[in-house]
């Protein structure tokens, strides 16, 4: 049976920790594009269903045609640059928290994170092409579910997200050196990496959250 509960080990995440520092730093180009907030509301009226952002950012030019968005040039606060994102909910409300890209010795690859209200469908396309050795993997409030239980990927790299609620990442991403993971491995080790990335993912924002807090405790302190 297959399981999310086996344990990465420690050693492992802490590198993979170390490399999340030193390379998902974002891209600090000046934006001149049009700028959004967390107020601007991308609606998908048929589908009832509509996209927003969890922090400002800035676009080249926003599209909406047969119930899809596409944006082009995405620039999300703290996040990669996105260069084309088509995106269409239905019966449900997604936040677009962050996008990020990795690239180190052992791998690259890249993570979306969105947060869903309602049990509806999302389809997004990230204008990624198919390529041998690259594997998808999909986490709903960080436990990975495989293909055909909750989401399906299309050739044209179209990913459909059903059933949904809360936290969804999105990982595509290649480790360098070693086959693709075959299909009759648990499923733990068929998705090791994209574990091990989640992990450092999260214990990276855990980090700075109390980086920010003994940092504000010591202003506290030094203004007595």
């Amino acid at each position: 049976m297959k399981t999310n509960r086996d344990k990465v080990p420690t050693g492992i995440a802490i590198i993979f920790i170390i490399s999340v520092f030193a390379s998902t730093c974002p891209n600090t180009q000046a934006q001149t594009n049009i700028s959004f907030t967390p107020a601007n509301k991308f609606l998908v009226p048929t589908y009832n269903g509509s996209i927003g952002f969890a922090v400002n950012g800035t676009y080249s030019n926003a599209t909406f045609e047969n119930n899809t968005w596409t944006f082009t040039n995405l620039r999300l606060n703290g996040s990669t640059p996105l260069k084309n994102l088509k995106i269409s909910t239905q019966n449900s409300n997604v936040t677009i928290f962050s996008y990020l890209t990795f690239n180190i010795t052992v791998i690259e690859g890249l993570q979306l994170r969105y947060v869903v209200e309602g049990k509806g469908k999302q389809v997004l396309n990230l204008g990624l092409s198919a390529e041998e050795g690259w594997e998808w993997s999909v986490a709903f409030n960080g436990a990975f579910v495989g293909e055909g239980d909750g989401w399906t990927i299309f050739s044209d790299g179209t990913l459909v997200v059903t059933g949904a609620s809360g936290n969804v990442s999105i990982f595509y991403f290649n480790s360098f050196g070693s086959s693709v993971p075959s299909s009759n491995l648990p499923f733990y080790q068929q998705h090791s990496v994209a574990i091990i990335i989640t992990a450092a993912v999260a214990a990276t924002v855990i980090v700075a959250v109390v980086i920010k807090v003994n940092n504000r405790k010591h202003l506290g302190e030094g203004s007595l």
